[in-house]
């Protein structure tokens, strides 16, 4: 059986978190088991669409291969999910608030610093809904490690049954801008309600075109999308985070609570801005994989979303458009000159 050698260091990273789960579900190991889930969820969905399998198709053995293993996936993530969250959040409030030790020494020397004292009673209680949270996981770490085996070698027997197909050299770039412009078409008005889900559909396809490799372009991509799904995810901590803050706090916690709001705020005037410039650069260069355009070698000055990334695309607009005027994306945003990967 010829294994998916990214799909099988992918299933070998996540065993080995999940087994470090299974033993102290510490920072790290949470975190690369929450990534490493969507990771293998993106190169499943990538082999299916190029292959051109519908996920749905109940027939199909590798369709329902994928959905079996995407269950146990989703599975583990919602188990790791809060307990990362957890760990961003006290991350977060520790910058806001340097050191809770030095507040409470300022406050002994009789100088009260009711940020700090606040800080300390919501790290605590944060702290605890972590020791809690991180209990579940802990105890299935071990099993679903197991399972993962089980998976990837289903899927990969079911790949097999599909030689011809299986030999098509994936375009992880184009299917990454694909999955970004789906998700765009989807969300053509951005705001608070749905920001989130934006980043998810963005995360999903950094995955998509993290799994080209040494592909450059699928790199910069990667980055550009990133690059948006970072900022994105700010925004959403300090949201969180104020939250909680009013739950644990409440009117005894107006300091603090007032001093994170103003963050959450600032983070997303800030995701916002980069969201609608972001999406317009990438729907561009979605625009390109679409039209038979032939591509010959760049230099480093003329290659796409790397250098002077705007050449490529101002030879798809004399292309589409002879008069010199850019057509426009399918988002309804206007294509940029700019790389996605500058600000």
């Amino acid at each position: 059986m010829r294994a998916d050698p990214h799909l099988r260091q992918l299933t070998d990273a996540l065993k080995e978190t999940l087994t470090k789960c299974a033993h102290d579900p510490d920072v790290d190991a949470v975190h690369d088991t929450r990534t490493g889930t969507r990771r293998i969820e993106a190169t499943l969905e990538a082999k299916l669409r190029n292959i051109d399998v519908q996920r749905a198709d109940e027939s199909d053995p590798l369709a329902k291969a994928a959905r079996d293993w995407e269950r146990l996936l989703k599975r583990v993530r919602r188990a790791a999910a809060p307990v990362r969250d957890l760990d961003v959040h006290r991350k977060l409030l520790k910058k806001l608030v340097p050191s809770s030790k030095e507040g409470l020494e300022q406050a002994q020397n009789g100088v009260e610093d009711a940020r700090a004292s606040q800080a300390k009673r919501l790290d605590d209680a944060l702290q605890a809904e972590r020791e809690k949270h991180a209990v579940p996981l802990k105890k299935s770490a071990a099993k679903w490690a197991e399972k993962q085996e089980e998976h990837f070698s289903d899927f990969t027997a079911a790949l097999e049954q599909k030689p011809a197909l299986r030999a098509r050299k994936p375009d992880a770039a184009a299917m990454a801008l694909d999955a970004f412009a789906r998700l765009s078409t989807q969300m053509l008005q951005l705001d608070a309600g749905n920001l989130h889900d934006f980043r998810k559909g963005a995360k999903k396809a950094r995955y998509m075109a993290e799994a080209g490799g040494e592909d450059e372009y699928a790199g910069a991509v990667g980055k550009a999308l990133k690059k948006l799904q970072d900022e994105i995810g700010d925004w959403h901590d300090w949201l969180v985070l104020a939250e909680e803050a009013r739950d644990v706090l409440g009117d005894d916690g107006m300091q603090l609570t007032a001093e994170i709001e103003r963050k959450r705020d600032l983070r997303f005037a800030a995701a916002m801005k980069l969201a609608t410039g972001m999406r317009g650069k990438l729907m561009g260069e979605w625009l390109g994989t679409c039209r038979p355009v032939t591509r010959a070698p760049y230099s480093d000055k003329q290659r796409p979303l790397v250098g002077d990334a705007g050449s490529r695309r101002r030879e798809r607009a004399r292309v589409a458009a002879p008069d010199g005027r850019a057509p426009a994306s399918s988002s309804g945003v206007a294509k940029s000159t700019d790389a996605p990967g500058n600000p």
